[in-house]
């Protein structure tokens, strides 16, 4: 899993991006197998103004699927990281989870669908009479 980190309008010191990576490798461990690359742009909204304007935007690219992207917007650059990795692991189990459980339910269709194996007939037909049962030939 790859983790590009992109700025604009904002100053990207080492120890963001480091932050950025630990806390997205922490969040996407578990499902590091299925995740093709990972895209993070931290934007500053409103520059030295002040304010909710903290932009942090998360692309994933799964492998064999679309985009997740997920967007958070807070007053701490840091809080919106946070946020953005939270939801991104959410989404991404989730699309995860739902691929699979697809394949499942598709794996049993086509069980269903398999014609079934006839049963050997009996050359004993078994019919009833007045005294019982009796097996004829």
């Amino acid at each position: 899993m790859r983790i590009k980190v992109q700025a604009r309008r904002l100053a990207l010191t080492k120890s963001l991006k480091a932050y950025v990576k630990r806390r997205l490798n922490f969040a996407l461990n578990s499902r590091y197998d299925n995740i093709e690359r990972v895209t993070v742009t931290l934007t500053d909204v409103n520059g030295p103004k002040g304010g909710e304007d903290k932009h942090c935007q998360v692309l994933v690219k799964l492998n064999g699927q679309k985009e997740v992207v997920i967007s958070e917007q807070q007053a701490d650059m840091y809080c919106a990281i946070d946020s953005a990795a939270s939801r991104t692991s959410r989404t991404v189990t989730r699309r995860i989870e739902r691929l699979q459980h697809k394949a499942t339910r598709l794996k049993a269709a086509f069980h269903k669908m398999r014609p079934q194996k006839k049963m050997p007939r009996d050359i004993y037909e078994e019919y009833e009479n007045e005294y019982g049962y009796y097996q004829h030939a």
